[in-house]
């Protein structure tokens, strides 16, 4: 007969064993639930940036890595496909790597009462009971590969989230890039708008003086009027152009678009390269590409996890060992008890033979899918070096254009001053200079943007370039 003190020591032990069990865990998901639920209702504002940020593409890369809420998901991503590995980890047979996961331990304990048989007048209120407990060991022995194949496929489910971290960072990169650009270029046209008008304005001031000199007929000032107008809508225009531009940087960023103007600094004149210029062509590009891309990677490593879940469905046809082991206590008397066991499916309604075709289709349409991106990423490739070809090409014959605009347009000036040139040739000789200047810029920004999107679909580090490099 156990002492009556074992009693409360006995239950208090297995009460302690169920309150702390996972305590940790409960308290890191608590206050991941108190950290999001401002989120839920939409009462959390978005966290504020406390200083302008920096004004290179770099520094402004390097913010949206840590900041952009795409960015935060990849990485959760991937700490769910660990933990997912570890959760199959945990469910090893006895036969494995890992044989201590082999064994789930569960303890139970209870106190239960009855009062003696008789009749319903004669039933008493008094009882008599029995504490009991049971400690309990079962140990899965041999699975015939079922736990090791899915640890390859989750493996390589990790592998793949990894990879997509690193894809939606390049997505970032090439999203904050191709934003910045775009804004270079449009604070560069609205600037071009803006010397547009002056030039307009100051070539109106002349018309009405030699207007009111009786040099000029009023057809002159009416057309300067005209062009003024044109050139203020046009800027306009620009600058509406500007703000939707520095609106998809801050959204690039991570940030409240509608902030902009407190947290981005003014874009200035793009007076050094970036980018370092490639000169690789697309063949040598895809070739590298094809087993650097974190796309193609990715694809690759769900391949090989679509042949692993193969495995598993076959393994899944055969029998399961497993043993038990008990330990029995009712008060005051102790048991325990053993056994092996065997099991193997008969007939299942083919569930487990249809899995098996399930899971080889799935590997086909995986191997596929990685065809389908290298299909998609040779085109991208293409594209990009087409573009980055292109608008160099067309950036060299901008500048020479503008070399001979302005020089045109000085010509045209002083040959209005002395009458020597109609009020159409300036207005064309302005149109052409304003034109060019536009067409330098927006190919430079062209051939920086498909510079950045090389980058991100080969899976090559950006190579900012040196102060001091000049265009």
């Amino acid at each position: 007969m156990l002492d009556f003190d074992f009693k409360p020591v006995w239950f208090t032990a297995i009460a302690a064993l169920a309150a702390f069990a996972g305590c940790e865990t409960v308290e890191r998901a608590r206050m991941a639930q108190s950290e999001v639920k401002g989120r839920e209702t939409g009462d959390e504002p978005a966290a504020a940036v406390a200083q302008r940020l920096d004004a290179s593409l770099e520094e402004m890369v390097a913010f949206a890595m840590t900041n952009r809420p795409s960015m935060k998901s990849a990485v959760l991503a991937v700490e769910d496909a660990r933990l997912a590995l570890k959760e199959i980890a945990a469910a090893a047979p006895l036969a494995s790597s890992t044989p201590w996961n082999a064994v789930d331990a569960n303890v139970s304990g209870g106190y239960s009462a009855s009062s003696k048989q008789a009749h319903f007048e004669d039933l008493k209120t008094k009882t008599d009971g029995d504490w009991s407990a049971t400690l309990s060991l079962d140990i899965l022995v041999y699975d015939f590969g079922r736990n090791d194949a899915n640890a390859r496929a989750q493996a390589e489910m990790v592998v793949a989230a990894e990879l997509g971290c690193v894809q939606t960072g390049y997505a970032v990169f090439e999203e904050v890039a191709e934003a910045y650009f775009t804004r270079l270029q449009s604070a560069a046209l609205l600037d071009v708008a803006r010397t547009n008008v002056q030039m307009r304005a100051q070539h109106l001031e002349r018309a009405e003086a030699r207007l009111a000199e009786g040099e000029a007929q009023r057809l002159d000032v009416t057309r300067a009027k005209l062009d003024l107008d044109e050139a203020i809508e046009s800027m306009v225009s620009m600058s509406n152009e500007y703000t939707t531009a520095s609106a998809n940087l801050a959204y690039a960023l991570g940030l409240d678009a509608a902030d902009w103007p407190n947290v981005l600094p003014s874009p200035g004149e793009m007076r050094e390269k970036v980018f370092t210029d490639t000169s690789a062509c697309s063949g040598e590009l895809f070739a590298f590409a094809r087993t650097n891309a974190p796309s193609l990677m990715a694809s690759r490593a769900k391949l090989r996890a679509a042949s692993a879940a193969v495995d598993h469905a076959i393994a899944d046809l055969r029998p399961n060992l497993s043993a038990s082991l008990a330990l029995n206590w009712t008060d005051p008397l102790w048991y325990w008890r053993w056994g092996v066991n065997g099991a193997q499916s008969l007939f299942t309604g083919f569930r487990k033979t249809t899995a098996v075709d399930r899971a080889r289709v799935s590997m086909i349409s995986a191997a596929k899918t990685v065809d389908e991106a290298e299909l998609a990423l040779s085109l991208a490739i293409e594209r990009a070096v087409a573009e980055r070809d292109n608008a160099r090409e067309a950036l060299s014959a901008a500048q020479s254009s503008v070399r001979s605009a302005a020089d045109n347009l000085e010509t045209v000036s002083g040959q209005l001053l002395v009458g020597d040139a109609s009020r159409i040739e300036h207005t064309d000789a302005v149109a052409s200079f304003v034109s060019a200047m536009a067409n330098s810029r927006k190919a430079l920004c062209r051939a920086q943007i498909a510079e950045a999107k090389l980058f991100a679909l080969t899976g090559v580090e950006p190579r900012y370039g040196k102060a001091g490099e000049e265009l």
